[in-house]
């Protein structure tokens, strides 16, 4: 282990980056089937956390925080503790291979267990950056681009396939992921209703399981296949193969897939109106599925196929099943089961065009700031005072009817948008900023020489007025932020029922990190009248006024 220690902190020194990234794709390599025993991995990985190179430190933790999260199981502190601390080491050392690999490391856990919501803009920016690489300079890039393939696939995206192509140009063929990456272009093709390419790309996918001897491989594509023939009607054939794929994962002990084996044969099986077998497939798969928390989608398959098989023959059976279905649901719309992964496929659209738009914006900016910087050369040639009153004029129009607009384009955002608090909070944040901006506007004016017209002040210091919180606007934000901070909201009315509407304005602000200054901005008051609103608050609650702020502060 010491060797290895040393020919790897030795080989960032004297190694050009290819070879730097060689080594890391080892260590990684090594490392992807870590056992459950984090002691163990903590020895395994010590020549890394003893290492005074940084690269050593950042391997290290993504390495750690993955070693945890085969312990627990489940979404857990530690992990993310080290999967965060990995990026941000990447990024300190300002390193593209290492940022992306990172960000992929954590995406990877996000998406096993499903936290779509909090995993999508850290892919749709790993995608981003991964765009601005040469694939060659990447670590492991053939697990980068299938990884992407999973997500685009999730969301039905059809870019899917070109993300898995690509994934096969950087991997070994013929392999075990080279045979996983084939089945699941044709499971792209399948849902495109393309029968006749998936049945091409599962034959491929088995005859190289079958070359490379995976088993566990080769009873996917098993299952996989009998969709096809349950597709085309072919039930019987549709039934073998999918017995026959139950059989393999029994035997390598694969649950997940066993699972969702069953469920798909009792699906084909009630077709054929065999119920009595349909039933004990069901019970095999229900005690799978209630053995993890983010199997309960497929749980919640489940009791909808075993009521079916009721319908109405068992009422005290069928009521109880009912409310497990109701506890289940409630469940996968509060966490981010598969609900959120239909639900994501908007979010994706609405970032990828976000994210279009401000490149255009960015481009239209750049071009602007040279227009600009040509003309006031040229004009610098003319009658310095003529020119600088026209300048002025121009310069206060054109930033009158932009602010105008932005202030026009972000209410319609917000109308548009999924209102939530994340994109209110946003909103407000450019409120404040479009208030600075035309604070700075007046203050030019009034020191400019010579002074523009009065009516122009008067235009401005408006717009300044509409860019302030008003009630109707108060009222939504309200709304959405109690939306999602209900339990700190009830909380807070429950220990504190005396607090008043203004009381609530800077108390809900608070637990946005809104400091003082973006307060009186947002608010329309002065500085002065926040920190004396706060003095009120503390004198009326007295001793209480550390409990509110402890309730602010719990995140």
């Amino acid at each position: 282990m010491l060797s290895a220690f040393v020919y790897f902190t030795q080989s960032y020194k004297t190694s050009p980056a290819a070879e730097s990234i060689k080594d890391i794709e080892s260590i990684i390599i090594k490392e992807n089937n870590a056992k459950k025993d984090t002691a163990e991995l903590k020895k395994r990985l010590s020549f890394l956390e003893k290492s005074l190179d940084t690269k050593s430190q950042i391997l290290y933790n993504a390495l750690l925080a993955n070693g945890f999260s085969v312990f627990f199981d489940k979404i857990n502190n530690r992990s993310e503790h080290h999967f965060l601390k990995s990026i941000e080491g990447a990024k300190k050392l300002n390193d593209p291979s290492l940022i992306i690999w990172t960000q992929l490391n954590y995406s990877k856990y996000l998406y096993f267990y499903c936290q779509i919501d909090k995993l999508t803009p850290i892919v749709l920016k790993t995608m981003e950056e991964c765009s601005q690489i040469d694939p060659s300079e990447m670590i492991l890039p053939d697990e980068t681009f299938k990884f992407f393939g999973w997500i685009m696939s999730t969301v039905e995206d059809d870019s899917a396939i070109s993300y898995y192509k690509k994934s096969m140009q950087y991997m070994e063929n013929p392999s075990t992921e080279s045979a996983g990456v084939l089945n699941a272009i044709g499971n792209c093709y399948f849902r495109n209703e393309d029968l006749s390419n998936a049945m091409r790309c599962f034959n491929e996918a088995e005859v190289i399981a079958l070359k490379v001897g995976d088993s566990v491989r080769y009873a996917k594509i098993l299952g996989d296949k009998a969709l096809v023939y349950e597709k085309k009607g072919n039930l019987k054939d549709a039934v073998r193969l999918l017995n026959q794929d139950i059989r393999y994962s029994q035997k390598f002990k694969i649950d997940k897939n066993e699972m969702y084996a069953s469920i798909l044969l009792a699906k084909v099986l009630l077709k054929l109106k065999d119920t009595t077998e349909t039933e004990k497939i069901l019970e095999r798969a229900g005690k799978i599925a209630a053995s993890k928390s983010y199997y309960r989608s497929s749980l919640k398959e489940v009791i909808e196929l075993k009521l079916s098989i009721l319908n109405g023959k068992n009422p005290e059976k069928e009521l109880l099943l009912r409310r497990q279905l109701k506890q289940i649901e409630e469940y996968l719309l509060k966490t981010n089961g598969n609900t959120v992964l239909q639900r994501s496929y908007w979010l994706i659209q609405k970032e990828k065009y976000e994210n279009d738009t401000k490149k255009i914006r960015t481009q239209l900016e750049q071009r602007e700031k040279m227009t600009s910087f040509f003309i006031l050369i040229l004009i610098a040639t003319i009658v310095l005072s003529l020119i600088t009153y026209y300048s002025l004029n121009r310069k206060l129009k054109a930033k009158r009817i932009k602010l105008e607009n932005d202030r026009l384009f972000f209410e319609q955002k917000l109308n548009d948008a999924s209102s939530n608090i994340n994109t209110y909070a946003e909103y407000l944040k450019n409120k404040n900023q479009q208030i600075s901006i035309l604070e700075n506007e007046l203050e030019e004016i009034k020191n400019s020489a010579p002074l523009p017209s009065e009516e122009e002040k008067i235009k401005l210091e408006e717009i300044l007025s509409s860019h302030l919180m008003t009630d109707e606007n108060w009222n939504t934000f309200k709304r959405e932020f109690i939306k999602q901070h209900t339990g700190f909201y009830n909380s807070v009315m429950e220990n504190f029922p005396e607090l008043k509407e203004s009381n609530l304005k800077i108390i809900m602000l608070q637990k946005l990190d809104y400091n003082n200054y973006e307060m009186s901005n947002l608010l329309g008051v002065t500085i002065d009248a926040i920190k004396k609103s706060k003095q009120r608050l503390k004198k009326k609650l007295g001793e209480r006024y550390d409990l509110l702020f402890e309730i602010i502060d719990d995140k």
